[in-house]
């Protein structure tokens, strides 16, 4: 008897035990001599019993004699294939490349992104730096007027954001990155410095 039983049942059994007691067949010296340990066994047989009954009928509702035909038949097929030495298909010789060996190096495919990113910053970068060093074609003038156009009047009405027109759009830099700018070099006093 186990010590939780002792303590925690005051002796009697627990499920576990009578459980194994019944499936066993194996029962305790305790079980012969209290009647309600024997009682719960009963009770707890019969109980299995019904269990057992209403899963066969579940199974043989579930499985109907034909199904189990089919299933058979097909088990013993396979039995037979088993006898039957296997078949091999096979395959088109693939090309032999030369074989490779551990000594040569391989690229780590994380590698690999690192590469392609600095590839998309040096493009990003090359660029710009061509699109501000690349010499604009001259600009064609406008074919002269014939006809006289009569100048409007001077009305001097201010643009409605006039403080954007001494703005330096092509050299903006953000406040946060001022700092920066101020303390790294442009590639034009570079090229000037290396000349």
């Amino acid at each position: 008897m186990r010590i939780a039983d002792v303590l925690f049942r005051q002796g009697h059994l627990s499920e576990d035990a009578l459980t194994n007691a019944i499936l066993s067949g194996e029962h305790p010296v305790h079980l012969e001599h209290c009647e309600d340990c024997s009682r719960r066994a009963r009770e707890l047989g019969l109980w299995l019993t019904d269990m057992r009954a209403e899963a066969l009928a579940a199974a043989d509702d579930a499985f109907p004699p034909e199904k189990l035909a089919l299933q058979q038949s097909q088990i013993m097929r396979r039995l037979e294939q088993l006898d039957a030495p296997p078949r091999v298909i096979a395959f088109p010789a693939q090309a032999v490349g030369a074989p490779r060996t551990n000594s040569g190096r391989r690229v780590a495919p994380a590698w690999l992104g690192v590469a392609a990113a600095a590839g998309l910053v040096i493009g990003v970068i090359g660029g710009q730096v061509s699109a501000r060093f690349t010499p604009e074609a001259p600009i064609a003038p406008a074919p002269a007027q014939t006809e006289q156009v009569e100048p409007e009047p001077n009305v001097s009405t201010p643009p409605v954001n006039a403080s954007l027109l001494d703005y330096d759009l092509e050299r903006h830099i953000p406040d946060p990155l001022r700092a920066y700018d101020e303390g790294t070099p442009t590639m034009v006093q570079t090229q000037y410095a290396s000349r």
